[in-house]
């Protein structure tokens, strides 16, 4: 709007002229006609575009070729979005005048390309470039304003030559049909944006501002019964600042968030990270290392593994406004220097809101500064071989239009699209719409994989590395958990090394999957002290005693174990030593019984895992001393039910029968 007011600006400069002494190329019109044409372009300038219109339109009424006319004519539809229009009128005045303005042939151009017209507006744009070294003399329109008018567009010229060019290539991702609006459950008159949906697509997050005096918050809505319900903001996350854009990582456990104006905000906004079970969001902080800095960051999109993250930036280095960077995080989980992802995607405009696609080739992302239909545009990348994305292509109608369109979002699957528009039609404001991607647009199909690494024996998680082939290690979590994003058809291969069990190889079969849930395998690790799992009638619990066949006697011994340790100290195996050493002369071992406890500090699973480890020392030891095996039995307590202090829980009771 700001490129086409000045040039009217312009017009208004020199058209008083046209009545007196007028170029050669352009017709002169009595002055009653020219002040009607004055009295347009004050109108336009004005916004009041139905009523500038009605002025030129009296002036092409008597004189039809009257190119200054003509192309305000021109810029009143496409000020108004009729973009069809306004390509004629402007096509026209080039006929009429070839000489009347270089300009024209870029604006010429470009409205050709916003109405799908590729191979004409390639054609502008070269005759555009052909006029480069033309004198200004030669154009009716040729003063200092439009100089400067048409330096600006010969910097946009190379990238809309390519723009041109890969649309008219048989190979370009368009093709999607149509798009729908999300209703009114969603949507309302203020402003809904950067929709993200949870993986088994019933929870949908977005960032909306209710009003121009409200600050930006986090929505969700659920749709239990295939329905959307009616959105409310998310408790207990936002704040009396800005909150925007939620990206939940693959795996569903964590979320990156834009914060703005907290405490420990670098700039005027940052990425946060928080952890998430889904529907509530908990321990926000902001994520470690180089990403964020005194600049703008925001609109964060994390690749499929959690190692490389995407985001819009106005740090220094970027190629104007704001620019796509990445940053890949270290093995320490600090995050690194960002790398600005070049000319193929920024551009002197403004590049925001990336997704990538979850084989991390293909980025999608909006922008005002390669050649659009209307104001703000959605585009596509493709990692080429040789790590450099390629030249973005605009999505095209009906996603694009002539109005914003921000924030795509792909389904797991990566066949359902989600983004917001201000486009006519909708509930006013910007309004969430899903589209359907065509198979060209599809990127490789990926595949969510948990697996669960437990004691074969007592089934209890072991937090270990397990090391896949061809990938980084990765550390389970407290539940044996891990994650990874495979290729659909692959085989993977896991190797797992880990304290006190044998080595532990296999691989899978990676099917092709829906991912609404992760496909789920199992990992079973055998311990190298395999003993017989713990059984109720194996101990004397809460005063009931356990019938024995052969007549004991039944002796205890305590154990004491630092906290959060299963290492046994020197102290405490000497003691044990010795109770195992001259008491039990010439006395027959029936059973033993060594039962592991922690205290109530942690998780329930980190405690049993913590137990266990504690009995299972004992028993190697014991192992050691030759107590036969099949009279060992193990059983990790967890908590120990009592009402000791915690220091006195972290133990492992022993229990020895003798026959009497």
């Amino acid at each position: 709007m700001i490129r086409l007011l000045l040039t009217i600006f312009l017009a208004c400069c020199l058209l008083p002229l046209f009545a007196q002494q007028a170029p050669a190329s352009i017709q002169v019109i009595p002055d009653e006609y020219a002040r009607i044409h004055h009295e347009g372009e004050v109108a336009l300038l004005q916004m009041k575009y139905k009523e500038a219109l009605s002025h030129f339109k009296k002036v092409l009424k008597k004189y039809p070729d009257f190119s200054p006319a003509l192309r305000s004519a021109g810029a009143c539809y496409e000020l108004a979005g009729e973009y069809e229009e306004a390509a004629i009128y402007y096509e026209k005045a080039l006929r009429q005048s070839p000489n009347f303005s270089r300009a024209l042939y870029f604006e010429c151009g470009k409205i050709l390309y916003q109405i799908g017209k590729y191979k004409d507006a390639l054609k502008y744009f070269e005759l555009y470039e052909s006029l480069k070294q033309v004198s200004p003399v030669n154009f009716a329109y040729n003063g200092l304003e439009e100089r400067k008018i048409e330096a600006r567009y010969y910097e946009q010229l190379e990238a809309n030559l390519r723009s041109c060019r890969a649309a008219t290539d048989s190979l370009q991702f368009l093709g999607i049909s149509e798009v729908k609006n999300l209703g009114g459950a969603i949507n309302s008159s203020a402003d809904e944006y950067f929709p993200y949906l949870t993986n088994d697509g019933n929870t949908l997050f977005f960032t909306s501002r209710k009003s121009d005096k409200a600050d930006e918050n986090l929505f969700m809505t659920s749709r239990p019964r295939g329905e959307w319900r009616s959105s409310q903001q998310v408790m207990d996350f936002n704040t009396g600042e800005n909150e925007g854009m939620v990206t939940m990582v693959r795996d569903g456990r964590r979320i990156f968030f834009t914060a703005c104006q907290r405490e420990d905000v670098l700039g005027p906004c940052d990425i946060w990270e928080a952890v998430t079970d889904g529907n509530s969001f908990s321990e926000a902080f902001p994520i470690k290392g180089a990403a964020n800095s005194d600049g703008w960051e925001s609109q964060a999109s994390i690749s499929c593994d959690g190692n490389t993250l995407y985001f819009a930036s106005s740090r220094p280095g970027g190629l104007g406004g704001t620019d796509i960077w990445k940053s890949v995080k270290g093995k320490d989980g600090i995050w690194g220097a960002p790398k600005n992802l070049g000319s193929n995607i920024n551009t002197a405009g403004d590049e925001e809101a990336p997704f990538i696609t979850n084989d991390g080739k293909v980025l999608y992302f909006s922008s005002t500064g390669h050649l659009g239909l209307g104001e703000q545009d959605l585009f596509v990348s493709r990692l080429g071989q040789h790590g450099t994305w390629d030249f973005a292509r605009n999505l095209g109608k009906p996603v694009n239009s002539a109005y914003r369109e921000l924030g795509v979002y792909l389904t797991p699957n990566g066949k359902t699209g989600y983004f917001a528009s201000d486009r006519d039609g909708g509930h006013g404001g910007m309004d969430i719409y899903q589209f359907e991607l065509p198979e060209q647009l599809s990127s490789e199909p990926i595949t969510y994989f948990e697996g669960y690494v437990r004691d074969s024996i007592t089934q209890i998680p072991v937090p270990c590395t397990v090391m896949p082939k061809g990938l980084s290690p990765i550390k389970t979590d407290a539940e044996g958990r891990f994650f990874l994003c495979l290729k659909a058809g692959d085989t993977l291969q896991v190797e797992i090394r880990a304290d006190d069990y044998h080595n532990y190889k296999n691989q899978f079969a990676v099917p092709k999957w829906d991912n609404r849930t992760a496909y789920h395998v199992n990992l079973l690790l055998d311990p190298l002290f395999k003993l017989p799992a713990y059984t109720s009638d194996l101990l004397v619990e809460k005063g009931v005693p356990v019938p024995i066949k052969t007549p004991t006697t039944e002796i205890h011994h305590e154990v004491m174990f630092d906290f959060d340790k299963s290492e046994l100290k020197p102290a405490e195996a000497e003691k044990i030593a010795a109770f195992f050493g001259s008491a039990f002369q010439g006395k027959v071992i029936h059973r033993v019984e060594i039962v592991g406890y922690a205290d109530e500090v942690g998780s329930d699973s980190y405690n049993l895992v913590l137990s266990e480890k504690r009995a299972k020392a004992i028993g190697v030891l014991l192992k050691g001393k030759g107590i036969k095996v099949d009279k060992v039995y193990i059983e990790g307590r967890g908590e120990a039910a009592s009402d000791r202090p915690n220091w006195q829980n972290r133990k492992v009771d022993v229990v020895v029968y003798l026959e009497k």
